[in-house]
């Protein structure tokens, strides 16, 4: 059996410091066709994948440490502002004992989320978007 924390999205080859969460959704996306040999029965033709992640953390700050493999609140906003080609952000999708998969991505969305409730903890979400292909890594 895998444990969560066995599994690790990177982005930019850093994770998401206070991570609590990361959810992969793979859609295939189809192309319906019918043809005169098919008599009438409609055909269904993968033509490609959507393929979309969302990562869960718990709001944090590297507060001058400095930490080189995470990337903290301040990081994660900068990434999901960027435009252009910039925009673009190389995925690694790993998981203890089994392949890894990478591609490049776009943050499609972030959320931050308070309450002034006792005991609640500030969080953050991040959505992104794999352009290209999104594949096993050698």
């Amino acid at each position: 059996m895998v444990e969560g924390y066995n599994i690790s999205l990177s982005i930019g080859g850093k994770t998401v410091l206070g991570r609590t969460q990361e959810d992969l959704s793979i859609s295939a996306v189809t192309k319906t066709s019918i043809t005169k040999d098919d008599q009438g029965v409609q055909q269904e033709t993968v033509v490609r994948h959507d393929v979309t992640f969302k990562v869960s953390a718990l709001m944090d700050f590297n507060s001058g440490t400095g930490t080189p493999t995470k990337l903290d609140r301040d990081d994660v906003i900068a990434l999901a502002l960027q435009t252009g080609n910039a925009a673009k952000v190389a995925v690694q999708y790993l998981c203890t004992g089994g392949d890894t998969y990478g591609g490049n991505a776009i943050i499609t969305g972030y959320t931050e989320s308070s309450s002034a409730e006792v005991d609640s903890d500030t969080t953050i979400s991040l959505d992104l978007r794999i352009v290209g292909d999104f594949a096993i890594v050698n």
